[in-house]
C-alpha cells in the first residue's frame, strides 16, 4: 500500500498492525497485516425506505425508485470505525458533486444500518473537518443526527412497499406482492406486476367498497432528500389493463411534498 505523504495513526488489531485514519491523496484503507481489507460492510442491500444499495470498496451506489442510480465514489474507509468517506455524483443525488461521511453498524440480532452522518459539503476537507460520529447504542430508534439509522436489508424479489404504510391524510394501507388494502375504507386491489427499480405497480380493483370497481391503475413511489418515502396513484379508473400499463405518464419527483402528484401532493409514509 502507498504511503507518501500520508499521515497516519497506528494501531494493533488482532496482534497486526493496522494503519487506520490515514490522510492523503488516494483511496487510503485499512490495512492489516500489510493487506488492504475491504470494506467491511460491502454488499447489495434493500434499507427500509425501498432504495436499493450496492456498496464496494470505491463505490456506493443507491438506486432511487423512478428517478435513477446516485453513485457516490469512496474516497477513503476505516473498518474499525465502520466509517467511509464519499463524494456524491453529478446526476440523480440529492447533493451533487457534494462529499459527506457514512457509517455502519450492526445491533445485537445482527441487523446492519448506515447513517449518512454528514452530507452536503463543499469539500473531501470540510466533510472531515465535521467532529464526531453516530451514536450505535440503539440503532433502530435514534443515534444518528437526531434520529434513527437506516436499516439494510438483503435484496429479494419481493415488492419493497411491503407492509403497513399510514399517511398524512390518516388513511391505512397494507401491500403485499399481490394485494394493496385501502383499511381505512375496506378496498382490495390486486397488484398485478411491479417494478421495484422503476418504483411503481400496475393495479386492477376488487368490487365492494372500492370507488372505481374492476378498474386498473397505476401507483409510482419515491423517496426524497430527506429520506422520506411517498407514493402517488397517478392513473387510475382505466377500463383495461393495458391501458393503464402503457401510459407514459409519470409524477413529478422534485417535490413530491407539495405537488407533482397530478397536480397534488404525493401521499407520504407517516
Amino acid at each position: 500500500m502507498k504511503t507518501k505523504r500520508l499521515r497516519c495513526r497506528v494501531s494493533m488489531v488482532c496482534g497486526m498492525l493496522a494503519i487506520v485514519g490515514c490522510a492523503g491523496n488516494g483511496t487510503v484503507t485499512t490495512s492489516v497485516g500489510g493487506t488492504v481489507a475491504d470494506l467491511k460492510y460491502n454488499g447489495s442491500f434493500v434499507d427500509s425506505i425501498t432504495v436499493a444499495h450496492t456498496v464496494s470498496n470505491t463505490v456506493w451506489a443507491s438506486v432511487i425508485p423512478g428517478q435513477g442510480t446516485c453513485t457516490r465514489t469512496i474516497s477513503a474507509y476505516d473498518n474499525a470505525t465502520g466509517s467511509a468517506s464519499y463524494q456524491e455524483g453529478s446526476t440523480v443525488c440529492f447533493s451533487a458533486n457534494k462529499f459527506g461521511r457514512v457509517y455502519f453498524t450492526t445491533d445485537s440480532a445482527s441487523d446492519i444500518y448506515y447513517c449518512d452522518f454528514v452530507s452536503g459539503k463543499t469539500s473531501a476537507a470540510d466533510a472531515a473537518a465535521v467532529a464526531g460520529a453516530p451514536t450505535a447504542t440503539s440503532p433502530s430508534a435514534s443515534g444518528c443526527n437526531g434520529k434513527a439509522w437506516i436499516k439494510l436489508n438483503k435484496p429479494s424479489s419481493n415488492l419493497y412497499l411491503n407492509g403497513n404504510f399510514t399517511d398524512q391524510f390518516a388513511g391505512s394501507y397494507t401491500f403485499t406482492n399481490t394485494l394493496w388494502t385501502d383499511i381505512t375504507f375496506g378496498c382490495v386491489k390486486d397488484i398485478i406486476f411491479y417494478d421495484n427499480v422503476n418504483g411503481f405497480f400496475t393495479y386492477q380493483e376488487e368490487g365492494g367498497a372500492c370507488f372505481n370497481p374492476y378498474k386498473f391503475g397505476k401507483v409510482y413511489w419515491t423517496v426524497d432528500s430527506a429520506k422520506r418515502l411517498y407514493y402517488c396513484e397517478l392513473i387510475f379508473n382505466k377500463t383495461s389493463y393495458f391501458t393503464a400499463a402503457n401510459d407514459t405518464t409519470k409524477p413529478g419527483y422534485t417535490a413530491p411534498a407539495t405537488t407533482g402528484c397530478g397536480g397534488f401532493s404525493w401521499s407520504q409514509k407517516q
